[in-house]
């Protein structure tokens, strides 16, 4: 039988990337890791770390073997979290994957929201693409993900929170802020800031313009919205993203314009149907939908008319 203590030690050195770190990081000498890595390796008859230019990097046996041992090792903390609720009468922890926008609006608002009245709560927030945040998900690496689109998946089981227009973000003072809606023949002559076509948004900005017989030609291609507003705040051209950090509050020098055809973006929540969800995970998704109501509704004022 696997030796727990091996496996906890394999994953420190994954998570620090050295004998010395995952020593430290443990409390224990050096030869004591190595020691432990060796036995591991020995009971399990396959290599984990090789070493590349002076540093530890781990085996494709290793790689195939990690999610399994971060899903033991989120169970284990999963009964450690229960104990702890037992023990000390407080609400425990939720862990949250979700993307990186969604994280520094909506999720982050909600979170401090729900903490001021449940202090004790501990939240473990973890940002990273629609497709990782998914799999966290359904890996029961985590107790819930909210991601900007509607998941696949026969275990998951998922909530529309709301639904935001994806808008023409411009400077305040570019011509463009005035006008009550653009179309693509309205953008020919303007960069275009935008997500790459393998995303929900890139995909139907495309049949936008392709539809109405428009060229369409991203000049910027980015993975993080605040990004696109950076460049936008910068000169660089119109950007076509979701407007959660401009409802949010951020970026007041910006405005967003209605662009038609009309485009949405769907936030979701996604828990698995698989794995036992906290009570305090599933009252916290109540003060998601109260955030992206409230979202939402402040757009209405924000998005030119």
């Amino acid at each position: 039988m696997l030796n727990v203590r091996y496996l906890a030690v394999f994953r420190a050195v994954v998570k620090t990337g050295s004998i010395s770190a995952a020593a430290r990081m443990l409390h224990v000498s050096q030869p004591a890791v190595t020691k432990s890595v060796r036995l591991l390796e020995a009971s399990i008859d396959l290599p984990l770390f090789f070493r590349a230019n002076g540093r530890l990097q781990l085996t494709p046996e290793a790689e195939s073997l990690l999610p399994e041992v971060e899903r033991l090792f989120s169970n284990v903390q999963a009964i450690q979290d229960l104990a702890d609720e037992i023990r000390d009468g407080f609400s425990g922890r939720i862990t949250i994957a979700t993307v990186t926008t969604l994280s520094t609006t909506l999720v982050g608002n909600a979170v401090a929201k729900f903490h001021r009245q449940h202090p004790g709560l501990r939240f473990d927030i973890r940002s990273m693409n629609t497709r990782h945040a998914i799999d966290a998900v359904a890996t029961h690496q985590v107790d819930l993900g909210v991601v900007d689109v509607a998941p696949t998946g026969l275990d998951l089981e998922a909530s529309e929170l709301c639904r935001a227009e994806v808008g023409c973000i411009v400077r305040a003072d570019d011509p463009l802020a005035a006008r009550r809606q653009l179309k693509p023949a309205d953008l020919v002559s303007h960069p275009i800031i935008g997500f790459s076509e393998e995303t929900y948004t890139g995909r139907h900005m495309r049949a936008a313009f392709e539809d109405s017989g428009t060229p369409f030609q991203v000049s910027f291609t980015v993975n993080h919205t605040r990004t696109a507003y950076t460049l936008v705040q910068a000169g660089a051209g119109v950007a076509f993203v979701d407007a959660f950090p401009k409802l949010a509050g951020g970026f007041p020098e910006l405005r967003i314009v209605r662009f038609r055809p009309q485009i949405e973006t769907r936030p979701h929540v996604v828990f698995s149907k698989t794995r036992a969800i906290p009570v305090m995970a599933r009252n916290f998704v109540r003060a998601l939908q109260d955030e992206a109501n409230k979202l939402v509704s402040g757009g209405e004022k924000e998005i030119s008319v």
